[in-house]
């Protein structure tokens, strides 16, 4: 699977900030309180470079950081201030590639690429667990279910670990290699090469197919209450409802798009050059001049 040399693209909840992480490590803040013009507020650097990037569930302006090094560390970012570091520790020897809550927001897990994990309490800055997830599978996506952390193997396996017991027992969701797959509050979407999605509840339990693209989606994203999914290519953006409408496509100009984001009313694609486009969620117009 072919990933952005901008992978780390996510947005904060209220959708006016974004960051994307560059090849040379740096990542940057993106301001989008105006989508037709956002600006950078900030770049942050630890460790060899950052791979990976999300914000806190709870505390809008904490963000938590996996670096190559495997260095884990949380910052807070308030809108008035430059980004200021808030701790930081060793989270892995090898190098990560998933960051992410759990707990609400009380813990941080960071995970490499074939499933090993460590998960620190951010108020002690202990190591709550330690584990192997995958097997040496590697990992698609990784997520929280609540207190538990939930990863997703590129061969359509997906397993659940609450970080104080074992992991627990392996879920087939599909015998097709995966594409790429997103969360929403209630649903995990999966979608395969073909473009052919499913979606499951937080038993794994499936509850809708749809097709979410006429081929291979290089990235998948979700509105927050399930209702739409947007996916990307190399020069298209598409969204559909529940039902498996099309709601709007977008070609993307002179844009080879891989990573993609959604929150509140706005979609970000991002692709070889590090500037975002940001898209209207609805619509899927071009808001970005």
């Amino acid at each position: 699977m072919r990933t952005s040399p901008y992978r780390a693209m996510t947005f904060r909840r209220d959708a006016r900030r974004l960051t994307v992480s560059a090849p040379n490590g740096e990542l940057t803040v993106w301001d989008t309180a105006d989508p037709a013009r956002p600006r950078r507020a900030g770049r942050l650097r630890l460790g060899r470079g950052i791979v990976a990037a999300a914000w806190n569930p709870a505390v809008a302006d904490l963000l938590a950081t996996a670096s190559v090094d495997g260095t884990g560390a949380v910052w807070r970012l308030r809108d008035d201030r430059p980004p200021e570091g808030f701790a930081s520790w060793a989270a892995l020897p090898d190098r990560p590639q998933h960051v992410g809550w759990v707990a609400g927001g009380a813990w941080i897990y960071v995970m490499t690429g074939d499933g090993r994990t460590s998960v620190w309490d951010v108020g002690s800055g202990a190591c709550v667990g330690l584990a192997d997830l995958s097997g040496g599978r590697p990992v698609l996506a990784a997520h929280y279910r609540g207190d538990e952390v939930v990863v997703v193997t590129d061969s359509g396996w997906a397993r659940a670990w609450h970080p104080k017991r074992r992991p627990g027992e392996w879920v087939r969701l599909t015998g097709k290699p995966v594409s790429a797959c997103t969360w929403s509050s209630t649903l995990l979407v999966v979608a395969g090469v073909d473009g052919q999605a499913t979606c499951f509840d937080a038993e794994f339990r499936s509850v809708q197919a749809l097709r979410v693209a006429r081929e291979r989606p290089r990235a998948l994203a979700c509105a927050e209450d399930g209702r739409l999914v947007a996916s990307c290519g190399d020069t298209w953006a598409v969204a559909v409802d529940r039902g498996g409408t099309v709601r709007w496509e977008t070609t993307l100009h002179s844009m080879s798009a891989r990573s993609i984001a959604v929150a509140g009313d706005l979609i970000a694609v991002c692709g070889p050059r590090p500037r975002p486009v940001l898209l209207a969620l609805t619509t899927g117009v071009a808001l970005t001049a």
